[in-house]
C-alpha cells in the first residue's frame, strides 16, 4: 500500500518515551519458606490418581515440603521440582527440609509417569549469593552434584533471588559450570517476572539451561495499597505500557531475549489473597491481607459468588462482614487464558506455584489436560509474541503495549530518518504447504503514525508495500499476493522511514492460500511496484508486460491501462480521496496492491 499526501508535518527527532510503572515485586518463594520454616514435612498419603495423559508442552510443578502430596496427577506433570533445600553462603546445605526421603513417594510416582524430577536449591540473600557464585563456587557446585548423584533426582533447579547486577556474569558462569559438571542433567533456573536489577542475562542463561522458570506472580499482595489480581493477564497499570501484568512481562522477555521461546516456562499461581477493603468495587483500598491456597479461595468464591474482572481477566469475590472483604485469585478459566498465550507464543510451557495448593479439587488438573493434552494446531497468523516473529536491534528501543493488539499485545519503536535500520522485525510463518502461494495482510494496531515499508521476501524476489499506519489504525491491510513460498516467505519492516521520531507499531501478519488463480501459475509477477509522488501521482512499473486496473472499494474500475515489458504507467489519481486497489495481471499470475489517496 502506498500513501500519497500533501500534508507536511515537521517532527523533532528523539527517542520514543514509554510511560512504564516500575514494580519491584517481592519473592513469593522466600516469603513461603519463611512462613513455613517451622512446618514439618507432610505425611505421605497415597491416592490413586494415575492417568495416561500425553503432554504437549512442559508442565513444571513445584512441590513444597509443606503441602499434602495426596491428589497430585503425575501424568499431567512434566517436571516435578521438589522444593526445597537451602544453600548457605559457604556452598553447603543448611536445611534439607526432608529431602530426599520425604519426597521419595512423589519422586517415584513422577518417574513412573515419565516425568523429570529436580531438586530446588534456594538462597534469597544478595551477599550469600555473591559468595556462592564467587568465593565458594567450587564447593557449591560439588554440593549440587552430590544432591543429584546421591538421589533419584534427574537434575537441579536453581532458585537464587535478589541477585545483584554485578553478579550477572557470575551467575551465567555458575550455570555453565553446573552444566559442565552434570552434562546429562535437567538444569533450570528461576527467573524474575521483570529483571529490574539487570542481573539475569536470559539469552546466555538459556544456553546452559533446559528451562528458565519465569515467576509470573506476586503482582499483588500484602504490600499492595489496593486489592487486586495476583497475576493479571492484562491491565491493572496506569497505562497499557505499565509493567503490571503477564502480557507485559512476556513481551519484556521477548524484547530482551527474542531467541529463548523454547526455553521459557511461565510460572503461574495456584494461590491468591484476601483483603479487608474500603469498598465493594475493584481497585478498592486494601488492608489486612491474607495469602491463601487456591482450594480455600475457590471454596469461598463458591460460597459468596465468583465475579469476573474484565480488566485483568481474572476471578474475584467479595462479601460484607463488619466491613467489605475481597478475594482475588486465578481459576481454571483465567489460567486457561494464560495457557493459551503460552501455547500461542510457542513457549516451552507453564509452571505451577505450587502443587498441592488446589487440594482435592480437580478443575485445575482438568484445564491442564485440556490445554496441554493435545498438539497445538498452527493458525494462519504470526503474532508479535510468537517464535516465528523475530525482533532485532537494541532492546531499549522496543516497547511493549498491552492493549488493542491482536492477542492483547504489540510492540512499538521510534522511526529514524536515515541510514540502515537500527531496529527491525521479521515475520516468518508456519505454512501448511511450503510449495503454495499466499496472500498476506498486516494488522495495524492503534497509536502508529509512520509510513512503514513492508518488504515481502519470497525466494530471491523482494517486493515492498508502504503502509501509512495512522490511516489504518485497528485494521488489516493487504500486503498483496499471491506470493510463491517455495523458496521461503517472510515479511520484514524496519525503523528507517525517512522521518525521525514517529511511532511504528508491530503486531501480526496473516496469510491465506491463494486458490482459483486463472491464466498463470499463481506466482506474483516479479518487479511489480507502485510508488507515490507528493503531487498525488502513482507510478506502476513492471519488468513483464501486463494489464493494470485501478479499482475502488465498491469494485468499480476507475482507471486501467496496459504496459509493455519493462514499461511503466503514470496514474494521475484524479479521483476522490480514499482506498484503491491497483491490480496487475500478466501471463505469470496476478497481484494487487492497496493504496490510500490523501489530498
Amino acid at each position: 500500500m502506498i500513501v500519497s499526501t500533501l500534508l507536511i508535518v515537521f517532527l523533532v527527532a528523539g527517542p520514543i518515551n514509554s510511560d512504564t510503572d516500575v514494580y519491584q515485586l517481592p519473592s513469593v518463594h522466600q516469603q513461603a519458606v519463611e512462613q513455613y520454616s517451622a512446618v514439618q514435612k507432610h505425611d505421605v498419603i497415597t491416592v490413586d490418581n494415575s492417568g495416561d495423559a500425553e503432554l504437549y508442552g512442559t508442565v513444571f510443578g513445584f512441590l513444597p515440603y509443606w503441602v499434602n502430596q495426596a491428589w497430585l496427577q503425575y501424568d499431567l506433570i512434566s517436571v516435578l521440582a521438589v522444593f526445597s533445600v537451602d544453600m548457605g553462603s559457604s556452598g553447603t546445605i543448611t536445611n534439607y527440609h526432608g529431602f530426599p526421603s520425604s519426597f521419595s513417594t512423589a519422586m517415584d510416582q513422577a518417574h513412573a509417569n515419565d516425568a523429570i524430577v529436580t531438586v530446588t536449591v534456594t538462597n534469597f540473600s544478595s551477599s550469600s549469593i555473591h559468595s556462592i557464585l564467587t568465593t565458594n563456587k567450587t564447593a557449591a557446585i560439588s554440593t549440587i552434584c552430590d544432591l543429584v548423584n546421591n538421589s533419584v533426582a534427574d537434575g537441579v533447579c536453581i532458585d537464587f533471588e535478589n541477585v545483584q547486577a554485578g553478579d550477572s556474569g557470575n551467575l551465567v558462569s555458575f550455570m555453565e559450570d553446573i552444566r559442565t559438571a552434570l552434562p546429562d542433567a535437567h538444569i533450570s533456573i528461576c527467573t524474575p517476572v521483570v529483571d529490574w536489577s539487570s542481573a539475569f542475562n536470559y539469552s546466555e542463561l538459556a544456553e546452559s539451561c533446559d528451562a528458565l522458570m519465569m515467576m509470573c506472580y506476586a503482582f499483588a499482595g500484602s504490600w499492595s495499597s489496593v486489592a487486586g489480581p495476583n497475576a493479571p493477564l492484562v491491565g491493572w497499570g496506569s497505562s497499557p505500557e505499565s509493567s503490571s501484568n503477564m502480557a507485559w512481562a512476556v513481551c519484556d522477555y521477548i524484547c530482551n531475549a527474542p531467541d529463548i521461546h523454547d526455553k521459557l516456562v511461565v510460572g503461574l499461581p495456584y494461590y491468591g489473597h484476601q483483603w479487608e477493603t474500603s469498598g465493594s468495587s475493584t481497585h478498592s483500598q486494601a488492608d489486612s491481607c491474607s495469602t491463601l491456597f487456591y482450594t480455600t479461595l475457590a471454596d469461598r468464591a463458591d460460597t459468596y459468588g465468583a465475579l469476573w474482572d474484565e480488566e485483568s481477566l481474572t476471578p474475584w469475590y467479595r462479601f460484607y462482614s463488619g466491613g467489605w472483604n475481597q478475594g482475588w485469585y486465578d481459576d481454571d478459566q483465567s489460567l486457561g487464558l494464560k495457557y493459551d498465550m503460552v501455547t500461542m507464543a510457542g513457549l516451552q510451557g507453564i509452571g505451577i506455584w505450587a502443587l498441592g495448593y488446589d487440594g482435592s479439587r480437580s478443575e485445575l488438573w482438568d484445564e491442564l489436560e485440556q490445554c496441554f493434552g493435545d498438539t497445538v494446531p498452527n493458525d494462519m497468523i504470526t503474532d508479535n509474541l510468537e517464535d516465528c516473529f523475530q525482533l532485532h536491534g537494541p532492546s531499549t528501543y522496543w516497547h511493549p503495549y498491552t492493549e488493542d493488539g491482536q492477542y492483547h499485545t504489540f510492540f512499538y519503536t521510534g522511526s529514524i530518518s536515515s541510514g540502515p535500520d537500527v531496529n527491525w522485525a521479521q515475520w516468518n510463518f508456519h505454512l501448511p504447504d511450503s510449495t503454495a502461494a499466499y496472500n498476506l495482510e498486516v494488522y495495524i494496531p492503534p497509536t502508529g503514525n509512520a509510513d512503514v515499508t513492508y518488504r515481502i521476501v519470497h525466494g530471491s524476489v523482494e517486493d515492498s508495500v508502504m503502509v501509512n499506519q495512522a490511516s489504518f489504525s485497528d485494521q488489516w491491510v493487504s500486503l498483496g499476493g499471491p506470493y510463491d513460498s517455495s523458496g521461503g516467505l517472510a515479511v520484514v519492516a524496519g525503523d528507517n522511514t525517512g522521518t525521525s521520531g514517529q511511532r511504528i507499531v508491530f503486531d501480526a501478519v496473516r496469510f491465506t492460500e491463494a486458490t482459483g488463480i486463472q491464466g498463470g501459475s499463481g506466482i506474483v509477477p516479479a518487479g511489480f511496484t507502485v510508488s507515490a509522488s507528493p503531487a498525488c501521482f502513482f507510478v506502476v512499473n513492471s519488468t513483464v508486460g501486463g494489464h493494470i486496473q485501478v479499482i475502488d472499494v465498491s469494485g468499480r474500475i476507475v482507471a486501467e491501462n496496459s504496459v509493455p515489458p519493462g514499461g511503466s504507467w503514470l496514474w494521475d489519481g484524479k479521483v476522490p480521496p480514499g482506498v484503491y486497489f491497483i491490480g496487475f495481471s500478466s501471463g505469470t499470475g496476478f497481484s494487487s496492491k492497496r493504496v490510500v489517496l490523501l489530498k
